[in-house]
Formats: C-alpha cells, structure tokens, sequence
C-alpha cells in the first residue's frame, strides 16, 4: 500500500509557472507534488495555495484543520510555508516568521488525525529567494531568507518532527526570484524522494 502524503504549502507546492499571468500552474506531471505521486511509493496530495502564509487566524486553523479530516487517515503531512510571510513583512524579520510557525505547529500537533505523533510531520525550509537579480533593493529579502534553515531546523528539534532543508537542493528559481522552474520542480523531488525513502 502507497504512503498517503499530504502537501501544506503555498504557491511553489501548487506549481505557479511564472508564465502565466493568472495564476496558472505547471501540468500535474511537472510539479514536484505530481513527480512523487507518480512513484507506486506515494499517494501525494497537493494543498498548494498561491500567495498563502502560515495559518494564524481562527478561520484559517479551521480551514486546515477540514483538510486534515478529510484526508485522514494519512501517513505524513508535508509543510512548507513562510516565504509569502516573509515577502509580506515590511521589515524582514525571521523571529516573527518562526513565532507564527511554531504556533501553527502546536496546532497541527494537537488534532486528533495527528494526536501528538509528531513522527507524521515533515517540515521544510523553503529555499532562499534570489529577488536582488530583479531588485537591488530586495537584497534584505534574501539574506533574511537564508535564516529559514537554521530557524526551522531548531523548532524541529524542539518539536521532535522530521525536517529537511531544500535550500541545500540547488533549486532553480524562475526570473522572479521566488517560483520554481520546471527544472526546479524536477530537483526538489528528487530530493524529497531520497528523504522519504531513506
């Protein structure tokens, strides 16, 4: 029987191809969510969202926590969020960031589909963005990006629940600095594939 794996993220796990204008997305067999499903190993649903953060409010808590119900019962749960937040923060601040993410974890920790087993949660540092190449200015951005490692490594660690850091993966960014290419998508799967299957 396949591993059920559920995908938590923003727009590099729903597949935005930079491309398109309107929010379209790569085919379903070039995203990195869709190259894992193709394994007889995965069953991977994707709850990729464009533009979203990491969940604070009580209407986004309850959103996710409908999610958790309807794919139960499942093997891992998979999140990878905080570049939005990042983006979206006047003055860039990884403190913030990891504050946000540690409370969403001690929710997901304490639904019922995952009960305190944090063996069924991986959480990924996104890759560090690349928005100097477009706007000197953004510079700032990206070196607080390059903090996602070190900060989500420890709350890991303090949460016992698996981690992985794609920034080590050598993604490769589209021109915006941010959106996985195809090639990108490609890499990251190969990569989480050696993780889950090690």
């Amino acid at each position: 029987m396949s591993d059920k794996i559920i995908c938590f993220g923003d727009s590099n796990t729903y597949g935005y191809d930079i491309r398109s204008f309107l929010g379209g997305r790569f085919p379903k067999e070039s995203r990195w969510t869709g190259i894992l499903d193709k394994s007889s190993d995965f069953e991977v649903i994707n709850y990729g969202e464009n533009g979203r953060e990491i969940p604070s409010s009580q209407e986004e808590l309850k959103r996710f926590d409908r999610i958790l119900k309807l794919e139960a019962p499942f093997d891992l749960l998979i999140v990878m969020l905080g570049t939005n937040d990042l983006l979206n923060i006047f003055h860039p601040d990884m403190e913030k960031i990891l504050y946000r993410m540690a409370a969403f974890l001690y929710h997901v920790l304490e639904q019922p589909d995952i009960n305190q087993d944090s063996s069924k949660i991986l959480l990924i540092a996104p890759p560090p963005t690349r928005l100097e190449r477009i706007d000197s200015s953004a510079a700032g951005f990206d070196h607080i990006s390059k903090e996602f490692s070190a900060a989500y490594r420890k709350l890991a660690s303090t949460l016992g629940i698996h981690f992985a850091d794609a920034g080590k993966w050598n993604i490769d960014l589209g021109a915006d600095g941010i959106h996985f290419t195809e090639t990108g998508h490609r890499s990251f799967a190969e990569n989480l594939r050696k993780i889950l299957t090690h």
